[in-house]
Protein backbone atom coordinates (compact mmCIF):
# COMPACT_ATOMS: atom_id res chain seq x y z
CA UNK A 1 0.00 0.00 0.00
CA UNK A 2 1.47 3.53 -0.82
CA UNK A 3 2.17 6.15 1.85
CA UNK A 4 0.52 9.65 0.49
CA UNK A 5 3.23 12.05 0.71
CA UNK A 6 2.72 15.35 2.11
CA UNK A 7 3.37 17.26 -1.31
CA UNK A 8 0.73 17.09 -3.66
CA UNK A 9 1.68 19.39 -6.66
CA UNK A 10 3.50 18.06 -9.62
CA UNK A 11 6.86 17.25 -9.94
CA UNK A 12 9.03 17.45 -12.74
CA UNK A 13 12.75 15.44 -12.99
CA UNK A 14 15.13 16.66 -15.32
CA UNK A 15 18.34 14.32 -15.90
CA UNK A 16 20.32 12.91 -19.14
CA UNK A 17 20.68 9.67 -16.83
CA UNK A 18 17.61 7.62 -18.02
CA UNK A 19 18.26 4.74 -16.03
CA UNK A 20 18.96 7.30 -12.57
CA UNK A 21 15.71 9.37 -13.88
CA UNK A 22 13.31 6.33 -13.92
CA UNK A 23 13.93 4.82 -11.20
CA UNK A 24 13.45 8.02 -9.42
CA UNK A 25 10.24 8.40 -11.04
CA UNK A 26 8.80 5.12 -10.30
CA UNK A 27 10.06 5.56 -6.33
CA UNK A 28 8.32 9.00 -5.75
CA UNK A 29 5.53 7.64 -7.55
CA UNK A 30 5.36 4.53 -5.83
CA UNK A 31 5.11 7.00 -2.41
CA UNK A 32 2.17 9.14 -4.28
CA UNK A 33 3.96 11.57 -5.50
CA UNK A 34 2.72 12.89 -9.21
CA UNK A 35 5.86 12.75 -11.63
CA UNK A 36 6.87 13.52 -15.12
CA UNK A 37 10.05 13.16 -16.37
CA UNK A 38 12.69 15.07 -19.25
CA UNK A 39 15.80 14.09 -20.41
CA UNK A 40 17.20 17.55 -21.67
CA UNK A 41 16.13 21.33 -21.08
CA UNK A 42 14.47 21.10 -24.68
CA UNK A 43 12.53 18.19 -23.64
CA UNK A 44 11.29 20.06 -20.35
CA UNK A 45 10.58 23.12 -22.04
CA UNK A 46 8.16 21.45 -24.13
CA UNK A 47 6.79 19.71 -21.50
CA UNK A 48 6.60 22.17 -19.20
CA UNK A 49 4.32 24.12 -21.39
CA UNK A 50 1.45 21.69 -21.43
CA UNK A 51 1.85 20.11 -17.54
CA UNK A 52 3.38 22.86 -15.44
CA UNK A 53 5.31 21.55 -12.35
CA UNK A 54 4.84 23.26 -9.58
CA UNK A 55 8.43 21.47 -8.16
CA UNK A 56 11.68 20.85 -10.75
CA UNK A 57 14.19 18.91 -9.97
CA UNK A 58 17.43 19.88 -11.94
CA UNK A 59 20.60 17.70 -12.79
CA UNK A 60 23.21 20.47 -12.58
CA UNK A 61 24.91 18.34 -16.32
CA UNK A 62 22.29 18.26 -18.86
CA UNK A 63 23.60 18.33 -22.68
CA UNK A 64 23.04 21.20 -24.41
CA UNK A 65 21.51 24.07 -21.96
CA UNK A 66 22.58 23.14 -18.47
CA UNK A 67 20.60 22.74 -15.12
CA UNK A 68 21.77 26.62 -13.69
CA UNK A 69 20.75 28.19 -17.52
CA UNK A 70 16.96 26.42 -16.51
CA UNK A 71 16.90 27.41 -13.20
CA UNK A 72 17.84 31.04 -13.56
CA UNK A 73 14.71 30.68 -16.12
CA UNK A 74 12.54 29.15 -13.57
CA UNK A 75 13.65 31.29 -10.81
CA UNK A 76 11.32 34.33 -12.46
CA UNK A 77 8.48 32.32 -11.59
CA UNK A 78 7.76 32.49 -7.82
CA UNK A 79 5.30 29.32 -8.08
CA UNK A 80 7.92 27.04 -8.75
CA UNK A 81 10.51 25.20 -6.30
CA UNK A 82 13.83 24.09 -7.56
CA UNK A 83 16.13 21.58 -6.38
CA UNK A 84 19.48 21.22 -8.33
CA UNK A 85 21.15 17.76 -7.93
CA UNK A 86 25.01 17.82 -8.52
CA UNK A 87 28.04 15.54 -8.11
CA UNK A 88 30.26 18.77 -7.58
CA UNK A 89 30.66 19.91 -4.01
CA UNK A 90 32.72 22.96 -3.58
CA UNK A 91 31.40 26.38 -2.43
CA UNK A 92 31.87 27.98 -5.16
CA UNK A 93 29.84 25.07 -7.22
CA UNK A 94 26.97 25.66 -4.02
CA UNK A 95 27.12 29.36 -4.46
CA UNK A 96 26.45 28.80 -8.26
CA UNK A 97 23.22 27.12 -7.48
CA UNK A 98 21.80 29.35 -5.36
CA UNK A 99 22.45 32.79 -7.52
CA UNK A 100 20.60 30.71 -10.00
CA UNK A 101 17.56 30.21 -7.99
CA UNK A 102 17.69 27.06 -6.28
CA UNK A 103 15.80 26.61 -3.17
CA UNK A 104 18.37 23.91 -2.27
CA UNK A 105 21.15 22.25 -3.81
CA UNK A 106 21.76 18.56 -2.97
CA UNK A 107 24.80 16.40 -3.94
CA UNK A 108 24.72 12.85 -5.86
CA UNK A 109 24.76 10.50 -5.09
CA UNK A 110 21.63 11.23 -3.20
CA UNK A 111 19.15 8.93 -1.01
CA UNK A 112 16.11 9.18 -2.63
CA UNK A 113 14.52 9.65 1.13
CA UNK A 114 16.57 12.48 1.07
CA UNK A 115 14.75 13.95 -1.97
CA UNK A 116 11.61 13.62 -0.78
CA UNK A 117 12.57 14.72 2.60
CA UNK A 118 13.51 18.15 0.82
CA UNK A 119 10.60 18.50 -1.53
CA UNK A 120 8.18 18.01 1.46
CA UNK A 121 10.13 20.87 3.61
CA UNK A 122 10.28 23.59 0.51
CA UNK A 123 6.46 22.57 0.50
CA UNK A 124 5.57 23.45 3.93
CA UNK A 125 7.56 26.34 3.85
CA UNK A 126 6.03 27.68 0.82
CA UNK A 127 2.49 26.96 2.23
CA UNK A 128 2.44 27.79 5.45
CA UNK A 129 -0.80 29.61 6.92
CA UNK A 130 -0.86 33.11 7.10
CA UNK A 131 -0.45 32.99 10.74
CA UNK A 132 2.80 31.41 10.47
CA UNK A 133 4.05 33.55 7.91
CA UNK A 134 4.02 36.32 10.58
CA UNK A 135 4.87 34.81 13.77
CA UNK A 136 7.98 35.69 14.97
CA UNK A 137 9.73 32.43 15.38
CA UNK A 138 7.73 29.66 13.63
CA UNK A 139 9.80 26.38 12.89
CA UNK A 140 9.02 26.50 9.42
CA UNK A 141 10.31 30.51 9.41
CA UNK A 142 13.98 30.55 7.82
CA UNK A 143 16.24 33.20 7.34
CA UNK A 144 16.64 34.29 3.64
CA UNK A 145 20.07 36.13 2.07
CA UNK A 146 19.56 38.09 -1.18
CA UNK A 147 22.43 39.24 -3.89
CA UNK A 148 20.87 41.35 -5.81
CA UNK A 149 21.22 44.12 -2.76
CA UNK A 150 23.03 42.10 0.00
CA UNK A 151 20.45 41.89 1.90
CA UNK A 152 19.53 39.60 5.23
CA UNK A 153 16.41 38.93 6.08
CA UNK A 154 15.65 37.39 9.79
CA UNK A 155 12.70 34.88 9.88
CA UNK A 156 10.33 37.82 11.82
CA UNK A 157 11.25 39.52 8.46
CA UNK A 158 12.89 42.33 9.24
CA UNK A 159 16.24 42.61 7.16
CA UNK A 160 19.80 44.79 7.15
CA UNK A 161 21.93 45.78 4.37
CA UNK A 162 25.47 43.51 4.43
CA UNK A 163 28.98 45.38 3.30
CA UNK A 164 30.84 43.21 0.73
CA UNK A 165 32.85 41.58 3.27
CA UNK A 166 29.38 40.48 5.32
CA UNK A 167 27.49 39.13 2.40
CA UNK A 168 30.66 37.23 1.06
CA UNK A 169 31.19 35.60 4.45
CA UNK A 170 27.39 34.73 4.85
CA UNK A 171 27.34 33.60 0.73
CA UNK A 172 29.40 30.91 2.06
CA UNK A 173 28.05 29.42 5.24
CA UNK A 174 24.39 29.46 3.43
CA UNK A 175 25.70 27.78 0.19
CA UNK A 176 26.77 25.01 2.77
CA UNK A 177 23.89 24.00 3.68
CA UNK A 178 24.12 23.32 7.46
CA UNK A 179 27.67 21.94 6.93
CA UNK A 180 30.55 23.54 8.63
CA UNK A 181 33.14 25.63 6.54
CA UNK A 182 36.98 26.05 7.23
CA UNK A 183 38.25 29.05 8.48
CA UNK A 184 40.81 29.10 4.90
CA UNK A 185 37.34 28.85 2.63
CA UNK A 186 36.06 32.45 4.70
CA UNK A 187 39.43 33.77 4.10
CA UNK A 188 39.58 32.65 0.22
CA UNK A 189 36.40 34.18 -0.09
CA UNK A 190 37.26 37.12 1.60
CA UNK A 191 40.82 38.28 0.54
CA UNK A 192 41.41 35.77 -2.55
CA UNK A 193 45.20 35.51 -1.39
CA UNK A 194 47.50 36.04 1.91
CA UNK A 195 46.85 39.38 4.00
CA UNK A 196 48.22 40.08 7.27
CA UNK A 197 46.39 39.10 10.13
CA UNK A 198 43.41 37.56 8.55
CA UNK A 199 42.51 34.95 11.02
CA UNK A 200 41.88 38.36 13.68
CA UNK A 201 40.23 40.52 10.93
CA UNK A 202 37.14 37.43 10.47
CA UNK A 203 37.41 37.04 13.92
CA UNK A 204 36.55 40.69 14.09
CA UNK A 205 34.30 40.58 11.26
CA UNK A 206 32.20 37.84 12.59
CA UNK A 207 31.91 39.86 16.13
CA UNK A 208 30.95 42.75 14.71
CA UNK A 209 28.18 41.19 11.95
CA UNK A 210 26.92 39.31 15.14
CA UNK A 211 26.68 42.31 17.22
CA UNK A 212 24.98 44.23 14.10
CA UNK A 213 22.24 41.51 13.52
CA UNK A 214 21.30 41.90 17.15
CA UNK A 215 21.03 45.48 16.85
CA UNK A 216 19.35 45.77 13.84
CA UNK A 217 17.36 42.90 13.48
CA UNK A 218 16.67 41.66 16.83
CA UNK A 219 17.55 37.96 16.61
CA UNK A 220 20.83 36.43 17.51
CA UNK A 221 22.80 35.98 13.91
CA UNK A 222 22.93 31.87 13.85
CA UNK A 223 26.35 31.25 13.36
CA UNK A 224 28.22 28.66 15.21
CA UNK A 225 31.96 28.52 15.67
CA UNK A 226 33.30 25.09 14.95
CA UNK A 227 36.46 24.37 17.69
CA UNK A 228 39.76 24.14 15.72
CA UNK A 229 37.56 23.86 12.48
CA UNK A 230 35.55 26.53 11.22
CA UNK A 231 31.83 28.31 11.40
CA UNK A 232 28.49 26.79 10.48
CA UNK A 233 25.23 28.49 9.88
CA UNK A 234 23.18 26.76 11.81
CA UNK A 235 19.34 27.77 10.68
CA UNK A 236 18.12 27.19 7.50
CA UNK A 237 18.85 30.04 5.29
CA UNK A 238 17.55 30.80 1.15
CA UNK A 239 19.52 32.65 -1.59
CA UNK A 240 17.99 34.65 -4.40
CA UNK A 241 18.89 36.81 -7.35
CA UNK A 242 22.32 37.12 -8.72
CA UNK A 243 25.82 37.90 -6.99
CA UNK A 244 25.88 41.94 -7.23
Amino acid sequence: MNTPSHYTGQIAIVDDDLDLLQSTQEYLQAKGYRVWIADSAEAFYKAFAAFPAQTVVLDIGLPGEDGLSVARLLSRNPGVAILLLSARDTVDDRLAGLAAGADRYLVKPIDLRELCANIDAIHARRHAGPAASIAPATPTAAWRLDARDWRLTAPTGKAMVLTSHEFAVLRCLVAAQGKTVAKRELLQALFRSRVPNADERLNVLLSRLRGKAQRELGSPLPIKTVRLSGYVFTEDCFGSGTPA
